[in-house]
């Protein structure tokens, strides 16, 4: 399969797609692991045969041998791709990597997978269990060719149908901020100094507060990447970016800098282009998760202002259904914002316009636990044009 590798330019470089030897018998085999006695996938209306054909796909996806849209992953290609840019090197490269590696971890990315692919995990009640268990090969085999598409199931039945956070009278989002707001625009930069975009760049605001008592105090991170809305990946620093002298921004990490007040803002510069909001943390721990199987984008031109939203560092909330929760949670709240930056940089606060969102921008899975997350209001982005026929390259 042709991939495009070393940034947003660069031609294509023939690669074999992963496990070509797989035939659908041997895919039905596997896919089986996860029917059984005790629990099942159900889609009402589904085949056996899309059943094995989404359990295929997401083994693939969660083992990092393809992005959620088929493709394989570009960072497949170190020699021209940057380990450490692509995610898969050193450091937390390595846990990342050392986690996918971990069968349970695999099982958990590929569970999320088929639930985000809209299947429903189904556990079975203890007397139903007994009844299968009793079946021989064939009426077992011909149990589940019946269930896995059937409109009812008992049993205890876990699906997602939504993938923003469930409004909650305990995460007040537009809760109102009391006391002074801190602008930042740079480390050791005077907050009140003219910030001016040079050519060719431009500027995110991204906001942090702390409304009620569960947020005061946390930490909070943004993580942005720069996509590739055609081709539907990550665009990743080229291995030798520093001898073609490339500045391109491929990453911001906009964590919180001042944990004390209750509203903060930050101006951060970027290059014009896509990216999706990647990862969010809450709290002063390593990011882990990536929306890879859906993620809000944006696109930015040279001279803009874009502001991202308003961001809550909930820690331990204790919800309404009992169960408690660490998130960070997104709300706009863009005149507040504009008032808070205007005290400091009123010529930025008067070019920032929010930010136009697009919801469900996947690309390669290349995180601990893989995930997605969709901002309420916000249409997807469509769905990408089949790519043209490509011919490899002989060798």
């Amino acid at each position: 399969m042709p991939v495009p590798v070393g940034g947003d330019k660069t031609a294509p470089v023939p690669q074999a797609p992963a496990d070509p030897g797989d035939t659908p018998e041997e895919i039905a085999k596997d896919a089986q692991r996860d029917l059984k006695d005790s629990r099942f996938y159900n889609k009402p209306g589904a085949t056996r045969a899309q059943y094995d054909a989404d359990w295929q796909t997401c083994r693939l996806i969660a083992r990092g041998s393809r992005t959620p849209s088929g493709t394989v992953p570009f960072f497949y290609n170190p020699a021209v791709i940057s380990p450490l840019a692509a995610g898969i090197g050193g450091g937390i490269g390595g846990l990342i990597a050392g986690a996918i590696a971990q069968g349970q971890q695999r099982r958990d990315n590929r569970r999320q997978c088929l639930l985000i692919k809209g299947w429903r995990l189904v556990e079975v009640p203890k007397d139903e269990q007994v009844k299968v268990a009793a079946l021989n090969d064939a009426d077992r085999s011909a149990y589940f060719d019946r269930i896995v598409g059937a409109a009812s199931v008992d049993g205890i039945v876990t699906e997602r149908t939504s993938f923003a956070l469930a409004p909650d009278p305990a995460l007040p989002l537009d809760a109102p901020v009391a006391g002074p707001a801190s602008v930042w625009v740079g480390k050791k930069v005077d907050p009140a100094a003219p910030f001016v975009l040079a050519p060719g760049e431009a500027a995110v605001v991204v906001a942090y507060r702390r409304p009620v008592k569960a947020a005061e105090g946390r930490h909070g991170l943004v993580q942005l990447s720069r996509y590739d809305v055609g081709g539907r990946d990550l665009v990743y620093r080229p291995k030798d970016w520093k001898k073609l002298g490339d500045k391109t921004v491929y990453g911001v990490d906009a964590r919180s800098q001042d944990r004390k007040v209750p509203y903060e803002v930050q101006v951060i510069r970027v290059t014009p282009g896509d990216y999706v909001v990647s990862s969010t943390v809450s709290g002063m721990t390593l990011s882990t998760t990536s929306y890879c199987f859906g993620a809000p984008t944006f696109h930015i031109e040279p001279g803009e202002v874009a502001y991202l939203g308003d961001f809550i560092p909930f820690w331990n909330v204790e919800r309404a259904d009992g169960s408690k929760v660490s998130t960070l949670a997104w709300t706009s709240r863009l005149e507040e914002t504009r008032a808070a930056l205007g005290a400091k940089q009123p010529g930025m606060a008067a070019a920032m316009k929010p930010a136009a969102y697009r919801n469900k921008a996947t690309y390669a899975c290349s995180a601990i636990a893989m995930d997605r997350w969709d901002l309420p209001g916000v249409d997807e982005l469509p769905e990408a044009a089949p790519a043209p026929a490509q011919t490899a390259a002989a060798s």
